[in-house]
């Protein structure tokens, strides 16, 4: 997939290493792991970043009828593996009237200070923080079996936003339609893709747009 790495806190542009220094710089946030381009979702490449991620590659599993994995994004580069991993999933959806009859659904596993997660949900903090994760949790999924409650995140535009933590890392959910948010959360069964006793044969389909804009107000769906 074309495209140039990217700051995971801003979408800004880096600067590869030099003499100068070690690392990737963005010129706001300094040294990061870069944001790799979005990539089309197909068995060889989810394979590949099972093998190559840090950080759990969560897939809902079985996926809803009709519904299919429509690309990732992870933040590595050459001297690290994936700190960070999104999974995005697309399908059909019975929501109020009006609203889109596709949701979007993106994971993102991400290493505490990785600021991916919370860019996507435009915020400028790197993680949740105590003041997100306290109280009654929104939604409550399993992932690698283990009860995972989410919170509800504040978010502007027609997405909703939930985090918690699962495999010792945060886990962040964005789902387009917002009316479409919750509910699809309930009861949801979350594999790592990384176990090797998960083999599965997974449906996949067209890159999702919600990946290739990061944190940027996105096109609506038709």
């Amino acid at each position: 997939m074309g495209g140039t790495a990217q700051c995971p806190r801003c979408d800004g542009a880096v600067r590869a290493p030099s003499i100068w220094h070690s690392g990737y710089t963005c010129a706001v946030h300094g040294e990061v792991v870069p944001l790799q381009p979005p990539h089309p979702a197909d068995a060889e490449h989810l394979d590949w970043i099972a093998r190559h991620a840090d950080v759990p590659v969560w897939l809902p599993w079985p996926l809803p009828d009709g519904w299919l994995v429509t690309g990732t994004r992870c933040v590595r580069d050459e001297k690290h593996e994936a700190q960070a991993v999104v999974v995005a999933v697309s399908g059909p959806h019975h929501g109020p009237a009006g609203c889109s009859p596709v949701a979007d659904v993106l994971l993102v596993a991400e290493q505490p200070g990785s600021g991916l997660g919370a860019h996507l949900a435009g915020r400028d903090d790197l993680d949740p923080g105590e003041d997100l994760v306290t109280g009654r949790p929104a939604a409550r999924l399993h992932a690698a079996g283990a009860s995972t409650p989410l919170w509800s995140v504040p978010a502007e535009g027609d997405r909703a936003v939930l985090v918690g933590e699962a495999g010792g890392v945060w886990l962040w959910a964005l789902l387009w339609p917002a009316a479409a948010g919750v509910t699809l959360l309930d009861d949801l069964e979350l594999v790592d893709l990384r176990d090797p006793a998960h083999e599965l044969d997974v449906p996949c389909g067209a890159l999702s747009p919600r990946l290739r804009w990061a944190g940027q107000a996105v096109p609506a769906r038709a």
